[in-house]
């Protein structure tokens, strides 16, 4: 059977407490304090004793004056399910490099090609406007994709050679 709230709350309040190394008197001093009204050790005596009950502003201020969250005094499974949640994010953030790791290089591929490119129409221009001077115009690009073309080359060049700019965190 498992055991009930308060139950497992008395047992795991003595547990952080001992673990910490403070003693109930000075966890009610704590307690206190955060509280604004007085707290006496025999409170926490009993509770942890489980002859007397926890208020719901005692569980709050007592996971406070421990300072862990609330749900690790009244959950048995919170690590277990916090571990379990940190595999599952770690385990999603490798597929998502592994992911990244493949854009990254479909990016320096196309920045590739379109270097290559862009070389060969400025060397076939070149070429143009040596043998017929009039039609080299022709050949221009429109202003925008030379727009988006200086652009991109400019963001290439900026770039170590092979990378691409990591996706922002």
């Amino acid at each position: 059977m498992n055991p009930l709230p308060g139950d497992l709350f008395a047992r795991r309040l003595r547990q952080e407490r001992e673990r910490l190394g403070i003693s109930q008197a000075e966890l009610a001093r704590r307690m206190a304090a955060l509280l604004g009204t007085n707290v006496d050790s025999t409170a926490i005596t009993r509770i942890e004793q489980q002859t007397r009950a926890v208020r719901l502003d005692e569980a709050v201020t007592a996971a406070e004056a421990l300072g862990v969250p609330l749900v690790v005094l009244v959950s048995d499974s919170y690590a277990r399910e916090n571990e379990a949640e940190i595999q599952n994010q770690l385990a999603e953030l490798a597929l998502a490099k592994q992911e990244w790791e493949k854009l990254r290089q479909k990016i320096h591929r196309i920045t590739q090609t379109i270097q290559q490119l862009s070389a060969e129409r400025d060397a076939f221009c070149s070429h143009a406007l040596d043998v017929d001077p009039e039609t080299a115009g022709d050949y221009e690009l429109a202003p925008e994709i030379r727009a988006a073309l200086d652009a991109s080359m400019c963001d290439a060049r900026t770039q170590p050679a092979g990378e691409a700019a990591a996706p922002d965190a």
